[in-house]
């Protein structure tokens, strides 16, 4: 039986929500000029995007959104709950990924544009109290030496230190950190929560990708326990140990060891 969804205690922070009330260019396009401090030009979401889509909700909800300005320029932003502890790497992937989109073969690497990651964070990953973390290539030796290389990564601590920011990072910071807004474009965000809430079409598509959510981790659950049986067999094998004392120490049939001793052969199976 699938777990219950409280909607009514669903909020931006809520990585479903922030990709369908994000995914609209006019909510988009402030909330990047808030967090970057300069003035953006016409943004568009775009739809061949590199991430998960179940093909929900219209074209699809995405756990991030994937948006270009008129200039060209790329921009992917992700709300992160948990501290997953490789936050950095995957900015390489998803940097990565938006140099191959933005640039086609036989097409000159000075074509490239600006590519901007952002994670939206409730915790403080370098655990210095800063709201905003800004990354750029520098040189080791002189860091004053910028590589021009057009990459920038932000790290954004919704609960970090509020000092020398401008009012209107503050108050988005504060609506995300506490879902209270305090002018006019955080009443918009929380006017959309709102009707996403309550839109039967919104929870229905939800539900259905909190399960599929839910099937990837049963899935990754019974291959590492696949993995783990694999490990053990060998072990047992090498120890002398037959199929029945096998199968009655890992308290699995001895059908079932012979289907993965056989597996084990097929893939070559190594420690």
């Amino acid at each position: 039986m699938g777990r219950t969804i409280d909607f009514e205690k669903i909020q931006l922070t809520d990585d479903i929500m922030f990709s369908s009330v994000l995914g609209n260019p006019e909510h988009c396009q402030e909330f990047l000029e808030r967090i970057l401090g300069f003035k953006i030009k016409e943004l568009h979401i775009m739809e061949s995007q590199k991430s998960m889509k179940p093909g929900l909700y219209s074209k699809g909800i995405r756990l991030d959104i994937y948006v270009k300005d008129e200039q060209g320029n790329a921009y992917d932003i992700e709300m992160q709950l948990l501290d997953t502890g490789e936050l950095d790497l995957r900015s390489r992937y998803y940097h990565s990924e938006m140099d191959r989109h933005q640039i086609q073969v036989g097409q000159k690497y000075s074509e490239l544009q600006e590519s901007i990651v952002i994670f939206v964070c409730n915790f403080d990953m370098f655990k210095e109290n800063r709201s905003i973390y800004t990354f750029e290539t520098l040189c080791v030796e002189d860091t004053k030496i910028h590589l021009q290389d057009k990459r920038k990564t932000v790290f954004v601590n919704i609960r970090g230190n509020r000092e020398g920011l401008q009012t209107n990072l503050v108050n988005l910071l504060d609506y995300l950190s506490t879902n209270q807004p305090t002018d006019e474009y955080t009443h918009k965000l929380q006017h959309r929560v709102l009707e996403m809430r309550d839109d039967t079409e919104w929870r229905e598509n939800y539900m259905t990708w909190e399960m599929k959510l839910d099937e990837r981790y049963e899935t990754g659950h019974k291959a590492g326990r696949e993995e783990e049986l694999c490990r053990l067999i060998k072990k047992k094998l090498e120890k002398g140990k037959n199929i029945a004392q096998i199968a009655d120490e890992c308290e699995e049939t001895e059908e079932r060891i012979l289907e993965l001793m056989e597996k084990m052969e097929k893939t070559s199976y190594n420690e």
